[in-house]
């Protein structure tokens, strides 16, 4: 069921490209998803929003039609209850009366009926619109390039897809149909009115200016103070994910207190916010209210002379009274629907900046999968800039042929690390080719080629899940019995084996159970297992203990063994003697290229900073 109403979904957003970047022409998108400028209801963004009503349009229009049905059928009561008064009551006719007391308790029983399946059907239409707008969004956030994440809080995406999105549940489950629902019952009670008397109806609506004219302040203010409560939501969120994240650094550095006194002040300001709004609703319900007693004294005040004079019944009254109230609860309603609604526009805003964002490498129409590496790989005159501007990569060239262990070599900021970004796809180079085998990198599929090239990285990240888990993730179908041959290829079955539960080790949160040198054995494996023809260590032996590190170069040794071929990112020259070939590369180029007795030969870049890292004090 699921499958087939999201399938619906996808297919009616055919054209997705093209209403995403009409809904987002009128709007300022910053790199973070925040958006500016919209104003007033957006009929553009509910058009938007419809789509992930569009596959439950039958359920929609049987809610329309049940909203009519309760619409018509609601004021049907004060009427009947104006001919038991007028006509049994007053002339004592018991049989008329019985009869119209039964009509009005159908009338009744029937509003509830309708008011039930209402309520159960919008409900359910608007939990699976809100399943597939957390769906789409999430998607989407997966499928945005690093360049992204790496500038983005990751608080302000988790607000996206949770706060931001829950605010439409509203909008989903009743706001839409409901708003049409209240706007008919409204026009039903007027017409009910005028059949009943004109002239009283014309009365009681003379106050619906002052109503109308405070609702347009109301309006006013309510949506420029909602966009900044979610801004300011975005704002928390983003502060509590990066300081609880880096909570070990706050307590190391003493500034509880300090970070404290920030989120305080990010929470008063929400405070601010939040007591804005209630004043504006404080304000504004009362003053619904005052309307509606203006309304009541004005009939009573007809009423005290049109009773004396016979030209007003009591029945009619009494009716009026009834209308009056079911006149002003739907008002009232409305105010509320309103809410909704720009609470949903404010989210859809933010919801749309995300969903119009294009920090996407996309692959070309062409592009084949990456087939099993043959020859090597070749980086040829490829220039790369993160801003534009500063150029982090400049005019590199090199080879690395298959089953080689080529280190990449520098200091901190050389560009190690973007020569990486390029060769994953990561971030797109400017300049220049990667080839692999003699063909494009562009000309290859992201996803077979990230199969086929696998980074472990200095700080990699384990889920919360158990050891086996991580170790075959983003890997179907592999046994754990496969798993287990690998950690002992590996030389890693007895780091296992100590582990509590083994395998079946649940690691924590970003593997907060495990030594960092543990992370990355377990990493190391994860590369392993997968069958990666390239395996990229940037760093990985950078924090780790001499047992560890030397666990992880009789892995490396196995990888080797195995024919893979192996980039290796190290500050610590020692990890890199026994490569290949050492790439050293200097300010964005490639300096020298040779082997770790051939660059010392040299007496050049690598022998300065060998000498620098192994340098011995003399003796005086």
């Amino acid at each position: 069921m699921a499958s087939s109403w999201y399938g619906a979904l996808l297919r009616c957003g055919g054209n997705k490209g093209q209403w995403l970047t009409e809904t987002m022409a009128t709007v300022e998108i910053h790199s973070d998803g925040e958006v500016e400028g919209l104003r007033g209801i957006d009929w553009f963004l509910l058009q938007r929003l419809f789509v992930f009503l569009r596959p439950y349009l039958v359920w929609l229009v049987a809610a329309l039609l049940m909203a009519v049905l309760s619409a018509v059928i609601a004021p049907a009561r004060p009427y009947l209850s104006k001919l038991a008064v007028d006509h049994a009551v007053g002339a004592q006719e018991t049989q008329i009366f019985i009869w119209l007391v039964v009509a009005i308790l159908a009338v009744v029983l029937v509003h509830a009926l309708l008011q039930y399946g209402l309520t159960y059907l919008l409900q359910w239409v608007g939990q699976r619109a809100l399943f597939a707008v957390r769906m789409q969004v999430y998607e989407h956030i997966l499928r945005l390039a690093l360049r992204f994440h790496d500038t983005t809080p990751v608080g302000r995406l988790v607000t996206r897809t949770t706060n931001d999105v829950e605010g439409l549940n509203e909008f989903f489950s009743s706001g839409l149909v409901m708003l049409v629902a209240d706007v008919l019952l409204i026009l039903c009670v007027v017409a009910f009115m005028v059949v009943t008397d004109w002239y009283l109806a014309l009365l009681t609506l003379a106050v619906l200016p002052l109503l109308l004219i405070a609702s347009l302040v109301f309006r006013v203010k309510v949506r420029k103070v909602y966009r900044h409560i979610r801004q300011q939501l975005a704002r928390l969120n983003a502060f509590l994910s990066e300081h609880l994240s880096g909570i070990t650094t706050v307590q190391l550095f003493h500034q509880q207190a300090r970070q404290f006194q920030r989120f305080e002040r990010l929470n008063q300001r929400y405070l601010q916010l939040q007591r804005r709004s209630v004043f504006y609703y404080a304000v504004f319900f009362p003053t619904v209210d005052v309307v509606w007693a203006l309304a009541i004294v004005v009939i009573l005040w007809y009423a005290a002379g049109a009773l004396s004079v016979g030209s007003l019944s009591v029945g009619t009254l009494i009716a009026f009274m009834q209308y009056v109230e079911m006149f002003f609860r739907p008002v009232r309603d409305l105010t509320e629907r309103y809410n909704v609604l720009q609470t949903a526009l404010v989210s859809a805003e933010r919801i749309f900046g995300i969903l119009g964002l294009r920090h996407e490498i996309k692959d070309v129409p062409d592009a084949i999968p990456m087939p099993p590496l043959r020859s090597g790989l070749e980086f040829r005159n490829v220039s790369l800039s993160y801003d534009g501007l500063v150029p982090a990569l400049h005019n590199v060239s090199f080879t690395v042929h298959r089953g080689e262990m080529v280190a990449l070599v520098g200091a901190t900021g050389a560009g190690k690390t973007s020569v990486v970004n390029a060769l994953c796809r990561f971030y797109e180079f400017q300049e220049g080719d990667i080839l692999v085998d003699g063909l494009s990198i562009r000309k290859l599929q992201q996803r077979s080629l990230r199969q086929r090239i696998v980074v472990v990285l200095q700080d990699d990240v384990l889920f919360s899940r158990t050891v086996l888990e991580n170790i075959v993730f983003g890997q179907s179908g592999i046994a754990e019995e496969k798993v287990r041959d690998a950690l002992r290829q590996l030389g890693m079955e007895a780091f296992i084996e100590r582990l509590p539960q083994g395998l079946a080790t649940v690691v924590g949160e970003r593997g907060v159970n495990l030594s960092s040198g543990e992370r990355q054995l377990i990493a190391l494996c994860r590369a392993f297992v997968s069958g990666a023809d390239v395996i990229i260590l940037d760093e990985a032996t950078a924090h780790v203990d001499s047992q560890t590190e030397h666990l992880l170069e009789k892995a490396i040794e196995a990888l080797r063994r195995e024919g893979r071929t192996c980039v290796v990112i190290a500050h610590r020259l020692a990890t890199v003697q026994r490569a290949d070939r050492l790439v050293v590369i200097h300010r964005g180029e490639v300096r020298e290229v040779g082997s770790h007795a051939e660059l010392m030969a040299r007496n050049g870049i690598y022998a300065r900073l060998y000498r620098l890292q192994y340098a011995r004090p003399q003796a005086a």
